[in-house]
């Protein structure tokens, strides 16, 4: 096969019947002109509802393997996977890669085919080259903490990425939307919800920069705005699927969110357009996608809890030996310790923590790292306690709402479109299963 460059573009948990419902209505002009030219398949992850998460199923995409043989479970663990991914692969044969945000990948900084940002929810890695660090850390700080509203980076922490980003690649039409976005911020709070949209086209133009000076065979550039959107947005776009009906107020202010999210992605199609040679090969993949979410609604729907600050655990329950608590998705967290030991004695002290009799955290423990998260999703009332070694303490003295309502739940299903310009339109009747789109990904850069 004729060797030809490949864009990967990872935009997590898009849904294959909104992008045909939003395409049919005119909103998605260049989605709709790269499904025209493409073999759209649809894919199907084929596993249990505990494995049907995007940090399993992109290590899937990648290696072509079930998390049955990948065993990557978390978030953070795809240091540890023991076989080649795609761009290993690719590196055997001197082609080079570069991937920009793709979501829990293991790399090794020696291989010099191969360039990384790596995703803002990985713990004790280092981007390749080292130049790309200051995005990686500041991405990283604003992603884990994008709910807590006392979250603050410094003046000089910003104007360091502002630095940063006029020596990599910064676009007058990233400049301009970030200013219309911030401004709204300021002088229309409902408005705040967009900024979550911000970093897609600070990243891009930082995968756009790498990608001109590079020119790398394969290049991977991964968003998750949209499937945060549909998470907790889908209930105001259609509440007649919901049993907790929002307000009209609601349905005013977010009914139009999951489309804002689809129409952000269509630009950024725009732009790979233009960046993209004549012979490229584009492919969109989602990996999975969403579905509403209604099963605790008669609850009064599901809810995350985060602590207000990550240190307070520390603080009010007593841990020691602890090197670093790191924030991971939504209300979870990793407790790294100093010693297996130590990691023993934190996890035994987190376990004794209850709430209503029963325990307040889930709990997983893995040699020094304690992995968890507040396992109270229902609300809790404002003068809530927790009982720690015996006394009580007050919820809210650890923990915020960190997100009102969980909207959106996945799907087996994703989108998987090989867009070649001159190519005509197919669409396989059969899905196609996750694992085997691997090798067609490897089959367009030239390895069969």
């Amino acid at each position: 096969m004729e060797n030809q460059n490949v864009i990967l573009l990872e935009f997590n948990e898009l849904c294959p019947p909104l992008l045909e419902k939003f395409i049919a209505q005119g909103h998605l002009p260049n989605f709709a002109k790269l499904y025209g030219s493409s073999k759209a398949y649809t894919t199907d992850a084929r596993c249990d509802v505990e494995y049907l998460e995007p940090w399993i199923q992109w290590v899937t995409l990648h290696t072509g393997l079930p998390f049955e043989k990948h065993k990557v479970f978390r978030l953070g663990q795809a240091q540890n996977l023991q076989h080649d991914s795609i761009w290993d692969t690719l590196s055997k044969h001197g082609k080079g890669s570069w991937l920009c945000g793709s979501m829990n990948v293991r790399w090794d900084n020696s291989d010099k085919n191969l360039l990384v940002l790596p995703d803002p929810w990985s713990i004790d890695v280092e981007a390749s080259p080292k130049e790309l660090q200051p995005f990686y850390h500041f991405v990283r700080a604003n992603v884990q903490e994008h709910t807590n509203s006392n979250h603050r980076l410094s003046v000089k922490d910003n104007l360091a990425f502002l630095g940063f980003m006029l020596k990599h690649g910064l676009s007058m039409s990233t400049l301009k939307r970030l200013t219309e976005i911030v401004f709204k911020q300021v002088t229309k709070a409902d408005d705040r919800w967009k900024k979550a949209t911000i970093l897609d086209w600070l990243q891009f133009d930082v995968f756009a920069h790498v990608y001109k000076k590079h020119s790398p065979s394969f290049a991977t550039f991964f968003s998750n705005s949209t499937a945060h959107f549909q998470h907790k947005f889908w209930r105001y776009m259609e509440p007649e699927r919901f049993p907790m009906k929002p307000s009209q107020k609601e349905i005013d202010l977010y009914g139009d969110a999951i489309l804002y999210a689809y129409k952000n992605h269509d630009a950024l199609i725009g732009k790979v357009f233009d960046l993209a040679n004549p012979d490229t090969t584009i492919i969109l993949s989602s990996a999975l996608s969403q579905q509403p979410y209604t099963e605790k609604d008669e609850e009064g729907g599901k809810r995350f809890y985060r602590p207000h600050q990550m240190s307070v655990l520390t603080e009010k329950f007593g841990l020691a030996g602890v090197e670093k608590i790191s924030p991971v998705m939504s209300h979870q967290f990793h407790v790294i310790c100093e010693s297996e030991t130590a990691a023993k004695a934190n996890y035994d002290a987190l376990a004794a923590v209850t709430y209503d009799g029963e325990g307040l955290f889930s709990l997983r423990l893995e040699g020094k790292d304690v992995f968890g998260g507040c396992r109270i999703y229902q609300p809790v009332k404002n003068n809530a306690t927790i009982q720690v070694q015996g006394k009580d303490m007050a919820f809210s003295d650890v923990f915020y709402l960190a997100d009102n309502l969980k909207s959106g739940m996945h799907h087996p299903h994703g989108v998987f479109w090989v867009y070649k310009p001159t190519q005509s339109f197919e669409k396989p009747e059969t899905l196609l299963p996750l694992e085997d789109t691997t090798q067609v990904i490897l089959n367009e850069c030239g390895l069969t």
